[in-house]
């Protein structure tokens, strides 16, 4: 299994703010049942449900939502988007308590698949999920738990087989961003 790419990117993330505007963004647009949220778009018009959803959906590829929507305009949110600027496609995404993605891959063909993770709302029950190969029924295969601590940001190489999975009782919420390398050029 290559070694899933988890590292600390900012160990100075002030979660107790981004909190605050996190829960403000959800209210002031009525964005309480959604479990995804897009911060950027194309034009910045505040399509909070531009972004979400699978790739293969989209009329553009990942890298045109860059714009942050202006509802979040001269807040945390935006600038810490900003702070990781060779990340686009910028959400909000909530995973419930008791919930699971569902296993998966990430990423185009030859290209590396980076992310950016900023927790916002998190509980000890939470990680990401990295597996050395798709689970099948009576094979054993290795799983690697990651948990994301809320005060830092981390970047994170989802290009192989993972999940994320939130065993606790609170939802968790992250506020990611993506950007794909080539992998001959060194990606991690």
């Amino acid at each position: 299994m290559d070694e899933p790419f988890v590292h600390i990117v900012d160990s100075e993330i002030d979660h107790n703010q981004l909190e605050k505007e996190v829960y403000q963004l959800i209210s002031e647009f009525d964005l309480q049942e959604q479990d995804q949220i897009s911060l950027t778009s194309i034009d910045g018009n505040n399509d909070w449900n531009v972004s979400t959803g699978k790739m293969v959906d989209f009329p553009h590829p990942e890298r045109y939502f860059a714009e942050i929507n202006t509802g979040i305009k001269n807040t945390l949110i935006e600038k810490y988007i900003k702070q990781f600027s060779k990340f686009y496609r910028w959400r909000l995404l909530k995973i419930k308590g008791k919930q699971t993605y569902s296993v998966h891959v990430d990423g185009l063909s030859n290209q590396s698949n980076l992310r950016v993770h900023i927790p916002v709302v998190t509980n000890k029950d939470c990680y990401l999920c990295f597996y050395d190969d798709y689970p099948q029924h009576s094979i054993s295969n290795l799983v690697k738990h990651y948990h994301l601590e809320t005060g830092y940001a981390y970047e994170v190489n989802t290009t192989g087989y993972h999940t994320a999975v939130n065993y606790g009782n609170t939802d968790r919420y992250h506020i990611v961003g993506v950007r794909y390398e080539n992998s001959n050029n060194g990606a991690h």
